[in-house]
């Protein structure tokens, strides 16, 4: 399953030297919301949840944190549990592996860049001076 998680440059930073991330909750396509918002379709649904990831990810950033970033992951759906609307709680730590896509928050929630996984240690530095 998609899902998407508000981060930071630094954060990031973490995770990437890390590779291993543990956090309680995450945005999820939850039967919930795909069934209260039947005009949207898959592709919409997961672009608004990244969207609410964007809104929390602005408000993430200060001085030292770097740029807003949200970070996408393809999840197995056993990692999941307690949905609510728009959220699942994560049962174990996330893994570099599963990350599909970073997107750079612009000033605005729904100005995303999207970046590969790939890119994210050469963009680092630029993040973090954002």
């Amino acid at each position: 399953m998609r899902v998407y998680l508000a981060s930071t440059a630094d954060e990031l930073q973490e995770f990437l030297t890390e590779q291993s991330l543990e956090i309680n909750e995450v945005y999820a396509p939850t039967p919930i919301y795909s069934s209260t918002h039947p005009e949207m379709d898959e592709e919409e649904i997961e672009y608004s949840l990244s969207l609410l990831a964007a809104e929390d990810a602005l408000e993430l950033v200060d001085e030292q944190s770097g740029a807003a970033l949200v970070i996408a992951f393809e999840v197995p759906v056993e990692l999941l549990a307690d949905f609510d609307e728009v959220s699942a709680a994560v049962t174990d730590p996330l893994h570099w592996k599963m990350v599909e896509a970073i997107f750079l928050v612009g000033e605005d929630a729904d100005d995303l860049t999207w970046f590969a996984p790939q890119e994210a240690e050469s963009s680092l530095n630029e993040w973090l001076n954002a």
